[in-house]
């Protein structure tokens, strides 16, 4: 039996697991909108099919879409539902594998997903398999990558979790753990997500807490991880960023509210996460002051765009608040990333001589500079020591 896959968005989900299942053996088409995507797949990857007409005839369809929340902080599932519409168009009564692999709210699957292809005439379980596996995926980590990271498996009927678990298996070297639900395995995903924004939370206000008792956050951790036991420690920073953190555990609060409980203690981590880029730029303020500058007509650099160190990711980043909100007070912004020289608009050197430098990525070329001449620096990630600044450090928490 030909092996084919279709992967529906081809990001940095569905590009991982498209190349993996080429490299198993598997045919696999690939369907995606966006121009830049298009021109770097066919230039770089032409093993897969890509905007193939029979891309959507595959043995097996996954969704890899991405799922945002709008302004208000509430779900977006337009691209979810659109390619659930694309699917229904083009499907017939071959039995075809449905996966969703994007992020969603518990329920979404049954109460959203199914009834689009019911509309059509199709059944589940006997036309066509409906299933869930969350990404999890971690850009730049060098010990877990889309092959070995573990996976949980959901499925509408016993039918499409057996085959979801089957093609999983045949791709992947990590463990493969079927839920006794497709709402087991949604609720997976934000569950994680969400207790880590929680734990995030937590040591951003605790280093505010420390910064105005004047103690060292960073020193303080130290000696809290002396306890070998019962701890599992986040570093506070600037901002949280990335599309799973900053994003997902919105959905549980939107899916709670609908049934009637506020989960306020999650809605009030969310709301410490998004405080911080703001925080971040009232130490710049305080700082300005000490070496009496206004920000106003001031240079400031920034070191860093990307959410996370040593990868080219803008997804969510508080450094694009931030850089916002210091240009808004009249500073004349200059920007070094050499992960996204696109964004850039400066060199590392035209950065460090500004009135003021932000370290807002702690990409590991910035750890070998030279802060010495620096006049402020505010250290957005607590990457840096402090006496080897020249003039006024702040960090977060120190």
């Amino acid at each position: 039996m030909n092996k084919s896959v279709c992967v529906i968005g081809l990001g940095y989900v569905g590009l991982p697991l498209a190349l993996l299942s080429v490299e198993k053996g598997y045919t696999v088409y690939g369907l995606e909108v966006h121009e830049k995507k298009i021109d770097f797949i066919k230039q770089n990857y032409p093993q897969i099919l890509l905007n193939h007409p029979f891309a959507l005839k595959a043995n097996i369809v996954i969704i890899a879409v991405p799922t945002p929340v709008d302004e208000r902080k509430m779900p977006d599932l337009t691209d979810v539902k659109n390619a659930c519409s694309m699917i229904a168009e083009n499907l017939d009564h071959a039995g075809r594998l449905i996966i969703l692999e994007s992020t969603v709210n518990p329920f979404v699957s049954r109460k959203i997903m199914l009834p689009i292809f019911e509309e059509k005439g199709f059944k589940e379980g006997r036309d066509f398999y409906l299933a869930h596996c969350p990404e999890r995926i971690d850009p730049g980590n060098k010990r877990w990558d889309v092959s070995n990271i573990p996976r949980v498996v959901g499925g509408i009927s016993d039918e499409a979790l057996k085959r979801a678990i089957n093609y999983y298996k045949d791709i992947l070297s990590g463990e493969v753990m079927s839920m006794s639900s497709i709402e087991a395995a949604e609720m997976t995903k934000i569950y994680e997500n969400s207790l880590r924004a929680v734990n995030i939370a937590f040591a951003n206000e605790m280093a505010i807490v420390m910064q105005n008792m004047k103690l060292d956050v960073k020193e303080v951790l130290k000696g809290v991880k002396t306890k070998p036991f019962g701890l599992d420690l986040c570093n506070p920073s600037c901002g949280v960023g990335g599309h799973c953190i900053p994003v997902d555990p919105f959905y549980l609060i939107e899916e709670s509210m609908k049934r009637g409980f506020d989960p306020r203690f999650l809605a009030t981590a969310m709301k410490v996460n998004g405080y911080m880029p703001s925080y971040t730029v009232s130490l710049l303020m305080h700082a300005m002051n000490d070496v009496g500058k206004s920000i106003r007509g001031s240079t400031v650099g920034m070191l860093g765009v990307s959410y996370k160190k040593n990868v080219e990711d803008l997804r969510e980043s508080p450094a694009l608040d931030i850089i916002k909100k210091v240009n808004s007070l009249g500073a004349i912004i200059k920007i070094y990333d050499p992960y996204i020289p696109d964004y850039s608009n400066s060199t590392a050197e035209e950065v460090l001589n500004c009135d003021a430098v932000m370290l807002l990525t702690d990409h590991d070329e910035f750890l070998d500079y030279d802060y010495s001449k620096v006049s402020v620096l505010i250290d957005g990630k607590n990457a840096l020591e402090p006496h080897k600044i020249g003039g006024v450090y702040k960090g977060i928490g120190r």
